[in-house]
């Protein structure tokens, strides 16, 4: 009886909790913030700066973590721009 007692309030509590998620979210909409991430199709600009520091950094067997580190770029768009490597 116990459990079933502890269980219902958990229910109960997670009830209160998505209600308040929501209307925190309805607030935020009606204050014009939004939420999400980056739109769908996005492209990230990489310079010519950055690239150019790619290929001397690939040049010089760098890692492409190191790459990424140097230019701020993530891992795989290192990878776009870095010249094949013989494996």
């Amino acid at each position: 009886m116990l459990a079933g007692v502890l269980a219902s309030v958990a229910a109960f509590e997670t009830e209160v909790r998505a209600e308040r998620v929501l209307a925190g979210q309805a607030v935020a909409k009606a204050n014009g913030k939004k939420w999400g991430g980056s739109k769908k199709g996005r492209r990230v600009k990489v310079t010519d700066e950055q690239v150019a520091t790619i290929k001397r950094m690939a040049g010089e067997e760098e890692t492409i973590t190191a790459i990424a580190r140097a230019t701020g770029l993530t891992r795989p768009t290192v990878y776009a721009y870095v010249p094949s490597r013989p494996g």
